[in-house]
């Protein structure tokens, strides 16, 4: 069977002069650059058989925002005739409709909200209230079995002294609520809340509210302001992996099984001389779903000692990176990205100290290869899978250059030499098949490109690193930033393919503490 799919924003399209504001007939092509593409299942009756229901065939139309294609907050009215193959269309469906919703247009992918805000309770324990949106939240099951979700990990900073220079500290959170479509969870050591999404939307939104243990922090007033941050992450699940798949990765920095392909199987596997609980991927944990970005770094700054964001500050502009500082403004708005949706250069200190900051920690790379890769077998050379990334461009909204346009932001293709937003390639800028989203079988954006991203080798067997303390001052059982034990996975925006493959281990150690323009990262964090 074919198709043919006409949309309009009324509902009488016989009645129009000229043609409907969309009408794809599936005989001409089955992508439609316009305003969105087919994808089902063409069937027929097999010659012979009894079963009617063979016929039946089934088709999505799939529909994309962006210049000249559906604009959000509308009604749509839509109809659909079909034919068989060889044969004629029959008579036109009924006519029915949709309404779409609120489109992120300039960050397609990577969005997500905190605004509003209330403070109630008495002074030892308060409740924050406040709204948070999300887009593209979800929850599944991978092809390997493995159950996982998107989650927010939501923190809080508190000052007593009206939110002056040096003044923010971290807050104790101790539980609260959320609305339908999550489930509230308070980190054991009180650094936040985690967000769990239950259930797939395109744009999520609801009220929630943290409980704020004030007395455990000192705070014996309620003269008191608080900020509110919100990261998008993801729960990988517990289960077998395949670890240096293909035994690519070698044996450098102590790496785990000496250069060899290994089966993850449990727990208790680790490099030599670790010790027990040193994360190696088996049990489950959560990492940002995105890189860290150059907003998130500057709300960062905007709420730390002035003297130390003046050390952590990189004002460079260079390959996609523009972030400013205006010493007139007031202490809290000095700090801005142009472009915050672009992921944010760092050298080791400078993430070290967000992600302590922010309760987080670096993800060690055993972790990092297991969010590239399904359990149970799965021997994936990239994160979306075997297919090894093209070099065909486009011109991304907001970007301003011909880029790579599907899988992952490599190649350091001549006028898109940078960095481009976060979750590009899972945005609906233009079609992409599931695979050419770059997305790793959790929905892990940019693990391939964009920036290379910051880990804990397997060298690292003093300790087992901890979650972030809230301060700038990383934990102890860190590595040292720009040691042997600290390194890169996954490739930058200028690397080739052969760099972007999971099990790549070509800067897993690398002992130099400087900024690069596609050096970054994202966060981890035990459960």
């Amino acid at each position: 069977m074919q198709y043919h799919f006409q949309v309009d924003t009324v509902q009488t399209m016989d009645s129009q002069s000229g043609q409907p504001q969309g009408s794809f007939d599936q005989t001409a092509a089955q992508l439609f650059s316009s305003s969105g593409a087919f994808s089902g299942q063409d069937t027929y009756i097999v010659p012979g058989s009894s079963d009617a229901y063979n016929s039946v065939s089934t088709a999505t139309f799939v529909f994309y925002s962006g210049a000249a294609k559906l604009s959000p907050d509308t009604k749509y009215y839509w109809r659909a005739r079909a034919k068989p193959a060889g044969g004629a269309y029959g008579a036109w469906s009924s006519t029915a409709s949709f309404t779409t919703a609120r489109f992120a247009v300039q960050n397609p992918s990577n969005h997500l909200a905190i605004s509003g805000g209330s403070l109630s309770g008495n002074s030892g324990a308060v409740n924050i209230g406040f709204n948070i949106a999300e887009n593209n939240v979800t929850t599944g099951t991978s092809a390997g079995g493995g159950a996982y979700n998107t989650a927010d990990w939501v923190f809080v900073k508190f000052s007593t002294m009206s939110g002056t220079d040096g003044s923010w500290n971290h807050a104790t959170l101790t539980g609260g609520s959320v609305g339908a479509g999550a489930t509230l969870t308070a980190a054991s050591d009180g650094k936040g809340v985690f967000l769990n999404h239950t259930a797939n939307s395109a744009y999520w939104t609801s009220g929630a509210t943290v409980t704020w243990n004030s007395a455990a922090d000192g705070v014996n007033t309620v003269d008191v302001r608080v900020k509110v941050f919100a990261v998008s992450m993801v729960r990988v699940p517990q289960g077998p992996f395949i670890y240096n798949a293909g035994g690519i990765g070698g044996g450098a920095s102590n790496n785990y099984g000496g250069g060899s392909a290994a089966v993850l199987s449990n727990a208790s596997q680790l490099p030599a001389g670790a010790p027990a609980g040193w994360p190696n991927g088996y049990s489950g944990f959560y990492i940002g779903r995105y890189e860290i970005t150059q907003g998130q770094y500057a709300d960062f700054l905007n709420s730390i000692w002035s003297s130390t964001a003046t050390a952590l500050f990189y004002g460079s502009v260079i390959a996609g990176q523009n972030m400013t500082y205006s010493s007139g403004n007031p202490y809290g708005s000095r700090y801005a990205a142009v472009d915050p949706a672009a992921p944010k250069a760092m050298s080791y200190t400078d993430g070290w100290s967000y992600l302590s900051w922010a309760g987080l920690r670096p993800p060690t790379e055993m972790e990092w290869e297991k969010a590239g890769r399904d359990i149970n077998g799965d021997a994936r050379t990239y994160p979306w899978g075997d297919t090894a990334p093209g070099t065909v461009t486009y011109n991304p909204p907001n970007e301003g250059g011909a880029c790579i346009r599907k899988f992952a932001n490599y190649n350091n293709v001549a006028g898109c030499q940078k960095v481009l937003d976060v979750g590009r390639y899972l945005s609906g800028d233009v079609y992409r098949a599931q695979a050419e989203t770059g997305a790793s079988p959790w929905g892990i954006a940019d693990l391939g490109g964009g920036v290379k991203e910051m880990v804990i080798n397997c060298g690292w067997t003093g300790a087992v690193p901890a979650n972030g303390s809230g301060t700038v001052s990383y934990p102890a059982s860190w590595p040292a930033p720009g040691t042997a034990a600290t390194g890169y996975r996954g490739g930058g925006y200028y690397e080739t393919a052969a760099s972007l493959r999971i099990s790549a281990r070509d800067m897993a150690s690398f002992a130099n503490d400087t900024r690069y323009t596609s050096t970054g990262g994202r966060g981890s964090r035990t459960p």
